[in-house]
């Protein structure tokens, strides 16, 4: 009887307990590049591939935006997920400016979507790319910085 409860509550954390967490945070896709806090915002990176963006861009078609590119170099989608420092997603003008393995500058204004702020990027080239952010939010002005590595 013993060994059955504690299957059962094994099960219960470890089966459900993750859908529990990845229901708990954004409506987010792609894969996670990094998180970071700045003046107690979270800012949370996914890179989402180009059938992935064609998915969360649904109903957008033939809009004009910022962040949106018609330029076939165009690789991939950046998002990222800002939260005030009581985990509540913010409203904001973001913007990105990469550094690609080439030297090579990339800068975008960001479009708002399911709780995120995203942009079409060309991460072609294989090395280290460097991202900077910026984010006006409110009063505020948040600059976060990290490299991602494409192999």
């Amino acid at each position: 009887m013993k060994k059955t409860v504690l299957f059962g509550v094994m099960l219960m954390v470890f089966g459900i307990g993750p859908i529990f967490a990845a229901s708990a945070g954004h409506n987010s896709m792609g894969q996670m590049l990094h998180h970071s806090t700045v003046d107690g915002y979270g800012l949370m990176y996914h890179v989402l591939d180009m059938a992935e963006r064609a998915v969360m861009m649904k109903g957008m078609e033939g809009m004009e935006m910022p962040g949106m590119s018609k330029s076939p170099d165009i690789t991939n989608h950046l998002m990222v997920y800002i939260t005030d420092p009581g985990g509540k997603p913010v409203s904001g003008k973001i913007g990105f400016m990469i550094t690609g393995p080439d030297g090579k500058e990339q800068k975008t204004l960001t479009m708002g979507m399911h709780d995120g702020y995203g942009a079409d990027v060309s991460f072609k080239e294989k090395g280290i790319y460097k991202i900077k952010t910026k984010a006006v939010i409110g009063g505020n002005t948040l600059l976060d910085e990290f490299s991602h590595e494409v192999k």
